[in-house]
């Protein structure tokens, strides 16, 4: 059966996908059977509302209200049919993107066509949304991306970097979110541990039907293998060997025609300008050669003149 998926989110267990339809229904399905395990009704309004999972198996979504007034909600599976809070937002018509850090418990909530991006915090005890912050700009946004945690630069707090598709500028301007602290030493609240670099399952086994919380690591070690670039240098030991050698050949080959064509080039320009000197001594020495020819029929006809005035005179 066709529901039309509008926005699809799967456990950090990858046990279940929860997905927002078409339809206004919230539905929960087994990510190993694909049975549809729960149906609930979802946001009033027809317009597209996307959904995450919490850590804690909650269901944070964002959509419209009957009034197409935006607004975000807080579900829990066991009882889908009653939400646990509901937070307006304003009447704006751009659909809402939320981003989950599961680290810190925060929600990132950005619109299309929007100029800010909202901040909100699940409470301890998973049943509230308060609003903190938000960043604002001029400029409207078609879209983001969010970088990694690992990617992220503690030296100065920066616990969210964005990547926002600017409307008017046609380019990708970087936001980082950071918290201002005047102390400069590694913020241990700001940067728990969060999700490594290695899996904690394999394809074979999540076929099989297992689920796997993902495997933690500090921060700190995951900044410094990314600074490294640990684990993502294409070397010669791998199966690709062969086409990585190929490529680079052929890339020194570019680059070694390149080099010899800016040599050519810079010979034709030296030659170019060797002629036009040329030119230019030619075109002064035929000024030159003009001038003096003029002067030398001028002086002719003086004295052809001066010898027919004598003629007439005898």
């Amino acid at each position: 059966k066709q529901w039309y998926q509008r926005r699809v989110a799967i456990t950090a267990g990858g046990s279940q996908i929860v997905t927002t339809c078409k339809d206004k229904k919230i539905r929960i399905f087994d990510s190993h059977t694909g049975e549809s395990a729960l149906e609930a009704p979802g946001h009033d309004n027809m317009k597209v509302s996307r959904c995450v999972f919490l850590k804690d198996g909650k269901i944070f979504t964002a959509g419209f209200k009957t009034m197409s007034q935006r607004c975000c909600r807080l579900y829990d599976p066991r009882n889908m049919l009653k939400m646990l809070t509901e937070l307006d937002l304003d009447s704006s018509t751009g659909s809402l993107f939320p981003y989950y850090d599961p680290d810190l418990n925060l929600i990132y909530l950005a619109g299309k066509g929007d100029s800010n991006i909202r901040f909100f915090e699940i409470s301890s005890e998973g049943d509230q949304v308060h609003f903190l912050n938000q960043y604002s700009s001029g400029e409207a946004q078609r879209g983001l991306g969010q970088m990694p945690k690992r990617g992220l630069d503690s030296s100065i707090n920066e616990i969210a970097r964005f990547y926002k598709l600017n409307v008017a500028k046609k380019l990708v301007s970087v936001v980082p979110l950071k918290v201002p602290r005047q102390s400069k030493a590694f913020a241990d609240d700001l940067y728990p541990n969060t999700v490594g670099l290695n899996a904690a399952m394999t394809a074979d086994e999540f076929a099989e039907g297992k689920n796997s919380e993902p495997l933690l690591a500090p921060f700190l070690e995951l900044q410094q293998a990314t600074s490294t670039s640990k684990g993502f240098t294409a070397t010669e030991k791998g199966d690709n060997s062969e086409e990585v050698a190929a490529l680079r050949k052929e890339v020194a080959d570019l680059k070694k025609t390149v080099t010899e064509r800016d040599a050519t080039i810079s010979s034709l320009k030296a030659d170019i300008s060797q002629l036009q000197g040329k030119v230019e001594t030619l075109e002064s020495e035929n000024g030159r050669l003009t001038a003096a020819a003029a002067e030398t029929n001028g002086e002719d006809e003086i004295a052809e003149l001066q010898k027919n005035g004598v003629d007439q005179a005898e």
